[in-house]
């Protein structure tokens, strides 16, 4: 049984056995497709045909919760289910189809993200392909994609993932709006709306609103029925009285404004499933948890109507069910994206809008919860600053202590910053929350991506600047950096080293703004979303939903991955051609080609080792990662998104380290490098330093990353490290930590998450995972389970730095 951090319960409100078997269940479930939202879906297009996109996605998603399987989970307190069964994953055929049909047979034969699937699912896909095949979002952008784009793609620098093959995602809907108005007073008010409306546009955003909240009020009184017929067949009484209580709650379940609690946690979920039905990115957060719940909870506990023991079970039951949940992703972005991941972070902890600290009751209690949860999701972060109490800080290290990866933890000042500098007022960006892995953002105000537009492989540009903008894997030369075609090339200094630099960045990140806008434009159509769109301000207002310019803060970012190996590259070369003058540029480069193979090489090799590597608190190096960040933030303000001047108050791009498992698979693009880094190997993961070049200590680590713009970072910086078990054991080991944290905060470190796991589990974990399937680990922005990982992406953990005091 999963002990306490600290509270202890003083009566038998909570289930613990119950608890343990849910929890056993989730964990133990295996990942299947489900079919069933793909036909509904199909068959309602097909009675749609020649209606407005935003009608047919409303219509459909109203067809599909009318007809889709619904359950109760048998120990669960929260019901609301995604698919046909627990960890089933729907199928989104109107976002991309063709891989789906081509990956049929392959699906259970994955080195990771394994996911099984019956013949007669099979069948259900293979009979509405015709329908879909040339008619989705992946098919437009393939046939508005120039062949310049696909040339880069080509050469392993861009990568479009997700935005090119399914829906956004990253968003945060208003809870309050949610509860204080339920979806009935949404629907009242979008009637009235309409009445007053003459613009075709707004008019249909509004009728396909109003279809899509009346099918989730149907939706709901669905599982009233079933809990109605579950609780007249159980013949156990407690069950069979909150079976009751399930169906008596679904008679005016968002009806009317939340009632209670347990209601409360019961909508937050609801609307978190019912955003995943209609849209198949993923993201859906909770925002700020512990504030807009506290009002709820408070009312409870002061009018004797639940207890502090009975709050934390409903919310566990909540944490848990997240777990049911699931996406299917293309091998290829698969690759991307590892380990099952929702990205459904949930946040608690940091400052109120007004500027004062708002740790609250359930601050703690989510803490407890998420420790009895013991799962990947939901993605949880804590935000802190210097008034945030001693014993909260306490408690989430205690947590991140069990080895479980969470909270991630959030400097207040410096995220706040960001969103300030961006324009974003100040009441509203210290309301910000986490939406998905470490990107930030205003709850209900943000729109789609604040992170993950287009993937750029940093690493692969510092091959293009080694070799005059040719790629040595293909042969292709987009760019030439001295105006001739072909590889050679000799740099006479490090300014002119810079100056390829920014010019092969430019190029590329050019390149990339117009990769964006052109699946932003097909996502304006195919992944219409009038539910979601409600719930985000000023989508009623103006009539317009997220992605066609409702949202009233628009901010968006692209994945770069591999800046410390841009860095630490960069160093090199300047050191030992530039500056010690021990080898030649055309020396070094031939022991990089040969990927450091041959006695020469090697010699050159062990010189690239000794420069110094970003992470070890070394001026030399920090300043050229520095430098690197710096190149790309000054591109920034001449990029426009789709959304620009058109309904957002605040359009703009900014930038992101969050990558998620992208430096993998982008690793594997990429050559040896400068830096000493062996080819095919993975890049660094967000601003952490690369695998294993860290060296003095986990005080230098952040020594180096509070060197950089991280306040200019404003969607997201990430910093992931891996501690030993043995660091954080006993209370003055806790101490220490605790004190890392705040000297963290100090530094102006904008994030940071741990793994406490040793190496010699992680090995033992690869080998015999049968007996790990409890072993969480910090992937990247989130959370997984360590076999469910491709072998590569294991590798690349166990290869991180293990610190210690």
């Amino acid at each position: 049984m999963k002990q306490f951090l600290e509270f202890v319960p003083e009566n038998q409100d909570m289930d613990l056995e119950r608890i343990q078997r849910l929890q056993n269940k989730m964990q133990n479930r295996k990942a299947n497709i489900c079919s069933e939202r793909a036909l509904f879906y199909t068959e309602s297009f097909r009675k749609t045909e020649g209606e407005d996109y935003i009608l047919r996605k409303a219509k459909a998603f109203a067809h599909t919760l009318k007809n889709m399987t619904i359950y109760i989970e048998e120990d669960s307190l929260i019901f609301g289910n995604q698919a046909s069964g627990n960890f089933a994953a729907p199928i989104f055929p109107e976002y991309s189809f063709d891989w789906v049909i081509n990956e049929l047979d392959e699906f259970d034969k994955r080195s990771g993200d394994v996911f099984y699937i019956r013949e007669q699912v099979k069948d259900d896909l293979r009979s509405i392909k015709d329908y879909w095949i040339g008619n989705t979002h992946a098919d437009e952008v393939k046939r508005t994609t120039p062949e310049r784009i696909v040339t880069s793609e080509k050469q392993g620098v861009l990568h479009r993932g997700g935005i090119s093959n399914s829906g956004d995602g990253h968003i945060v809907p208003n809870h309050e709006l949610i509860f204080e108005k339920g979806f009935r007073g949404l629907i009242n008010e979008t009637k009235d709306k309409l009445k007053d409306c003459k613009e075709s546009k707004s008019k249909l955003f509004y009728e396909s609103a109003i279809i899509t909240l009346e099918g989730a009020l149907a939706f709901i009184k669905r599982y009233g029925k079933l809990a109605q017929e579950m609780a007249s067949k159980n013949e156990n009484p407690k069950r069979r009285q909150e079976l009751l209580h399930i169906s008596k709650m679904c008679e005016t379940l968002l009806e009317k404004r939340v009632q209670s609690f347990y209601e409360g946690c019961q909508v937050c979920y609801l609307v978190h499933m019912l955003q995943m039905i209609e849209s198949n990115g993923h993201s859906f957060c909770y925002g700020r948890f512990d504030q807009y719940m506290y009002p709820l909870y408070k009312n409870d506990i002061e009018k004797g109507i639940i207890t502090k023991e009975k709050a934390l079970e409903i919310t566990t039951h909540m944490f848990l069910m997240n777990s049911s949940n699931n996406k299917i992703r293309s091998y290829g972005h698969t690759k991307f994206s590892q380990g099952y991941p929702l990205y459904s972070n949930l946040m608690i902890g940091g400052k109120k809008p007004n500027g004062e600290d708002g740790t609250n009751e359930l601050s703690y209690l989510c803490i407890e919860a998420m420790n009895l949860t013991s799962m990947a999701e939901p993605n949880f972060s804590m935000r802190y600053n210097q008034d945030t109490p001693d014993d909260l800080l306490r408690l989430a290290a205690k947590l991140i202590r069990t080895g479980c990866g969470m909270p991630s933890m959030f400097n207040d000042d410096v995220a706040v910053k960001g969103l300030e500098d961006l324009g974003i007022p100040r009441e509203d960006a210290l309301d910000y929350c986490a939406i998905g892995c470490v990107e930030t953002g205003v709850p209900g105000k943000y729109g789609h991506r604040a992170t993950g537009m287009t993937y750029v492989n940093w690493g692969k540009l510092v091959e293009l600047v080694l070799n005059n903008g040719v790629d040595p894997d293909s042969g292709i030369q987009m760019i030439s950096i001295n105006g001739k075609e072909g590889r050679e090339i000799e740099y006479k200094n490090y300014e002119e080293l810079w100056n390829a630099w920014e010019k092969i960045l430019k190029y590329y990140s050019d390149l990339a703004v117009e990769c964006d806008a052109i699946c932003d434009r097909s996502l304006i159509k195919y992944d219409v979303s009038p539910f979601a769109s409600c719930f985000i301000d000023n989508c009623m207002e103006l009539g317009r939903t997220i992605k066609d310019g409702g949202c009233k803060y628009d901010v968006i970012s692209q994945s770069n991955i591999g800046p410390s190996v841009v860095g630490n590259s960069f160093a090199a070369v300047k050191k030992l051609v530039f500056e010690d003058k021990v080898v030649s540029y055309k020396e070094l480069m031939e022991a990089v080609n040969a990927n450091w193979q041959g006695e020469e090489a090697q010699k050159i090799l062990r010189l690239a080792r000794k420069v110094p590597k970003f992470g070890n608190d070394e001026d030399y190096v920090d300043e050229i990662v520095k430098d690197v960040f710096d190149s790309y933030l000054t591109l920034l303000p001449s990029y426009r998104t789709e959304r620009t001047g058109q309904g957002p108050e605040v359009s703009c791009y900014t930038m992101s380290t969050s990558n998620i498992t992208s430096y993998v698979p982008n690793g594997l693009d990429v050559g040896a490098t400068p830096d000493g880094r062996v080819a095919r190997t993975p890049l660094n993961e967000g601003c952490s330093p690369t695998q294993g070049t860290d060296r003095n200590g986990p005080t230098a680590v952040i020594n180096s990353v509070s060197k950089l713009p991280n306040a200019k970072v404003a969607a997201g910086q990430l910093l992931n490290m891996r501690f030993s078990p043995g660091t954080l054991q006993g209370d003055e080991n806790l101490e220490k930590f605790i004190g890392f944290l705040k000297a963290s905060r100090i530094k102006g470190i904008y994030h940071n998450q741990f793994n406490i796991v040793d190496t010699e589990t992680l090995l033992d974990a690869k080998k015999h995972p049968e007996n790990y399937t409890d072993l969480i680990v910090r992937v990247a922005g989130y959370c997984a389970q360590f076999v469910s990982l491709m072998p590569e992406a294991q590798d690349a953990i166990i290869a991180r730095t293990q610190n210690g005091w």
